[in-house]
């Protein structure tokens, strides 16, 4: 059966459902400071967008992305990536559509946005070398293992993405 998935407007209204979802065990030992991510969700960076993950009429996830400036990207040592790359985080809040291909198809949807755009040279997603099925949602989509490196507060995690420049 094709699950339909769309990517809808995340407003603040949606908090309390983002929190729920953060504080979820199949998401808390992933997002070890939710309360971040609730403040980013009210209040987004320059260059931040959000979206709820809506299978029907049903919300079940999660996506952030934001435009990484090169003095962010030099700040975590990720020296290799170009200036105006986009870094996406993802859950799949209600467990019921875990291990649904919701991930990889919201994934999809934003890639499909953001080459649309024509500025954006790649697309990159950190996730916990521990997080077999999440490497495995964004293998499915043509990401793929950069390397590791350990952004502050996150421990050991892979650096995947997925290029979008024709020519890089």
């Amino acid at each position: 059966m094709d699950i339909n998935v769309t990517l809808t407007p995340f407003s603040t209204t949606d908090v309390t459902l983002l929190n729920r979802w953060l504080v979820a065990p199949h998401v808390a030992r992933w997002y070890p400071d939710p309360e971040d991510h609730i403040g980013w969700s009210v209040n987004p960076p320059p260059g931040g967008e959000r979206a709820l993950i809506t299978v029907g009429d049903r919300h079940v996830g999660y996506i952030r992305w934001q435009t990484v400036s090169r003095e962010v990207l030099d700040s975590v040592g990720l020296h290799e990536i170009p200036a105006g790359s986009v870094d996406v985080d993802i859950l799949i809040g209600d467990s019921d559509f875990v291990g649904r291909g919701i991930g990889p198809k919201a994934l999809l949807l934003l890639v499909s946005q953001l080459r649309q755009r024509g500025d954006v040279p790649l697309v990159g997603l950190t996730t916990n070398i521990q997080n077999l099925s999440a490497q495995r949602a964004y293998s499915k989509v043509g990401f793929y293992t950069l390397r590791e490196y350990s952004p502050p507060g996150y421990g050991r995690c892979y650096l995947m993405i997925r290029v979008l420049e024709e020519n890089a």
